[in-house]
């Protein structure tokens, strides 16, 4: 009963502090020619509403008005994904390309996309069986082999084979029981491109290929870059996974992956914790290879009350040197479906100490969602929380904009996150103009915060000084 008091309270503690942070505000920079402005809700954005949907954020101006606004969303739609066979071609290197360093022979390949306006999302390369090594590859996309632009200058493929391992019996293994790492896919991000030049970067090896497929769908509007936070520490480590904390709202597109220590390799299992009612049902498995799906952890059973992990993607986590001063290699980031979690769980098949000394950062990629807002009247405008009475909902963004095309570009003119100006620079007539404001209520809520605050304090006391009950005969 008493740790139940003590979770209440922690509950209600939380609640008082979001309730004194209901009237926190971000100031926004207006820069070009309205009236209408794009904003793009960062992961900074993001922490100022209370759900993970954003439905309380609005934009307001000096005066405290709502202004009219859409958000911009992407298609709800599923894009229609075809996997198809590209056409591999050798070619040589130019002169002054294969000489320029010295080190092993470059190489280079062209790949035929037969691509019809469809974006390209990811590119799969074949290489020769019981190829071992790790290549690094720049790739470079053209419409007509003559005008090429770089997508990549570090793209790298690796397939590895496991060390014989004393089975059972005590015998080795055999070759093809042992296990294998590999990863022979590129992410494209979504370019348009007819051809692509694959070129082995300086003193990489030359990778045996021997076949190219490409996944492509049907051309969307670019989406716009993912954000990237600060490096994040593990808040705490077991036997085989180290917990990440994770800023609020943030909705996971990528996880970038360091491990400690240099020359490090393993795999890890990403997982995310989720609320157990909206645990998805069991989802096609990520992992490929019968030993993944058979040493699969995530048993979907929740952690604590009305939490659950939910396996999201198994990933090869590499930081490497290479021989004559090449650069490192890392492993590239981890491709997410964007969900909201409030931690982050590495999982590894064995100890977490394979990936170094210590638990490895981790950086996380969110994509900004947009909203466009119709700047009215003077400023200083700010993004604000709204408080859940407000009955102000986005329009749909063909009835902000009328006239406007379904594929014509967003309002150049935008709105960016500004410091927050100091309450000096409002001008004092604007200041006596606006009607008194109503008392705050954030001292009473931070007192009542640092009340139960010293409330579970003594009852943890309490609990510490209390003599253990005597066994009973």
């Amino acid at each position: 009963m008493k740790t139940a008091a003590l979770a209440t309270l922690g509950l209600a503690c939380t609640q008082a502090v979001l309730a004194a942070s209901s009237d926190a505000t971000l100031p926004l920079t207006l820069a070009g020619t309205g009236p209408y402005y794009t904003l793009d809700v960062t992961l900074q954005a993001r922490q100022l509403s209370a759900s993970a949907s954003l439905a309380d954020l609005r934009v307001r101006n000096g005066a405290g008005e709502t202004m009219a606004f859409a958000w911009v969303d992407a298609p709800t739609s599923p894009p229609v994904l075809q996997r198809v066979p590209a056409r591999l071609y050798k070619v040589p290197l130019p002169p002054a390309a294969a000489s320029a360093t010295a080190g092993p022979p470059r190489q280079a390949w062209i790949v035929d996309t037969q691509d019809t306006g469809d974006d390209l999302l990811h590119l799969d390369l074949g290489l020769e069986h019981d190829t071992q090594g790790v290549y690094t590859l720049a790739i470079e996309a053209s419409d007509d082999l003559q005008h090429w632009r770089t997508l990549q200058l570090d793209a790298q493929l690796v397939q590895l084979e496991a060390l014989p391992q004393v089975g059972a019996a005590g015998a080795l293994a055999t070759q093809a029981g042992r296990e294998h790492l590999g990863s022979n896919g590129i992410d494209l991000d979504d370019v348009p491109a007819r051809y692509l030049r694959l070129t082995t970067a300086p003193r990489s090896g030359i990778p045996p290929l021997v076949s190219a497929t490409i996944t492509r769908a049907p051309h969307r509007p670019a989406p716009p870059p993912l954000q990237w936070s600060d490096p994040i520490a593990a808040s705490g480590c077991e036997t085989t996974s180290c917990d990440y904390p994770l800023p609020r709202n943030a909705a996971l597109a990528a996880v970038q992956i360091t491990p400690a220590d240099v020359d490090t390799i393993g795999q890890v299992m990403v997982m995310g914790q989720v609320d157990a009612d909206r645990l998805p049902p069991p989802r096609h498995s990520l992992l490929r290879g019968p030993l993944h799906a058979l040493r699969l952890k995530a048993e979907r059973a929740p952690t604590q009350a009305g939490m659950a992990w939910d396996s999201a993607a198994m990933a090869n986590v590499y930081w490497l040197t290479q021989p004559s001063g090449a650069p490192d290699l890392h492993s590239p980031p981890v491709r997410l479906d964007g969900a909201p979690w409030r931690m982050l769980r590495l999982e590894t098949f064995g100890p977490i100490t394979q990936l170094g000394h210590a638990a490895p950062t981790i950086r996380i990629g969110i994509r900004p969602r947009q909203l466009v807002f119709v700047a009215r009247g003077a400023g200083p405008f700010v993004l604000a929380r709204a408080p859940a009475s407000e009955p102000t909902a986005p329009m749909p963004l063909a009835q902000l904009m009328p006239g406007r095309a379904p594929d014509a570009p967003l309002p150049e003119a935008a709105a960016t996150l500004a410091a927050a100006a100091p309450a000096a620079a409002a001008p004092p007539v604007a200041a006596a103009s606006e009607p008194a404001p109503a008392p705050s209520r954030t001292p009473w809520l931070w007192a009542a915060l640092l009340a139960g605050l010293a409330l579970m304090g003594g009852m943890a006391w309490s609990l510490l000084r209390k003599p253990p009950t005597p066994p009973s005969a």
